[in-house]
């Protein structure tokens, strides 16, 4: 067996793993749609779409009501990563900044750090704040949904797609644009080219 179609195998296990949690946390199941159905860029036979959920009623249906991460500052951005390419892909390096109009870039953060980030800043500071914004077991940043709906594929086959949120802390403006980067082939380690796109279809 190949060494990339190996590390398939143990990615599609720990989605597997991540969907029985979801499932014993009494976790309503959320499908994401085919990539091109939102905002997108094809590339090498690669299709990546995104859409933000930046309404109350897109984040409820994601999340449910214990994870208001629009209240506190929190835009989750759903990406698709669809493979129609004949070899699989590494994910592992795959990067996600949100992109301004002013071309100032926002990383995504991981969402077991949501429950760190600043206050009221369109840009704010990368670095984590010492002390949770939201103190307590009830922490809403910590809800288990936002884990499981997070972006945490490693790779994906050929023919197939992959898919989750990442998190930003900004509120979505008109021009704002998605960047992801990192994508490698499995069989050469070459990098695929950047995907840049406008979070809004036109």
């Amino acid at each position: 067996m190949r060494p990339g179609f190996r590390y398939v195998i143990s990615s599609i296990a720990l989605a597997t793993a991540l969907a029985s949690l979801a499932s014993a946390a009494g976790d309503r199941v959320f499908r994401a749609a085919a990539a091109e159905k939102y905002a997108h860029q094809t590339a090498f036979h690669v299709t990546i779409g995104a859409k933000p959920f930046d309404t109350k009623a897109l984040t409820l249906d994601a999340f449910g009501k214990k994870a208001p991460l629009l209240k506190y500052g929190v835009l989750p951005v759903l990406v698709v990563v669809e493979n129609k390419s004949p070899q699989a892909l590494d994910l592992r390096s795959l990067r996600a900044n949100l992109v301004g109009s002013d071309g100032q870039h926002v990383r995504a953060v991981a969402p077991e750090n949501l429950g760190y980030l600043s206050k009221g800043s369109r840009r704010p500071s990368q670095a984590p704040l010492p002390f949770p914004l939201h103190r307590g077991k009830k922490n809403p940043l910590r809800s288990p949904e936002i884990l499981t709906r997070a972006f945490t594929a490693q790779f994906v086959s050929p023919g197939d797609s992959v898919s989750g949120f990442f998190y930003f802390e900004a509120r979505l403006e008109p021009g704002d644009r998605i960047y992801l980067d990192g994508i490698r082939d499995v069989r050469s380690g070459n990098e695929l080219m950047y995907f840049e796109f406008p979070l809004r279809q036109p």
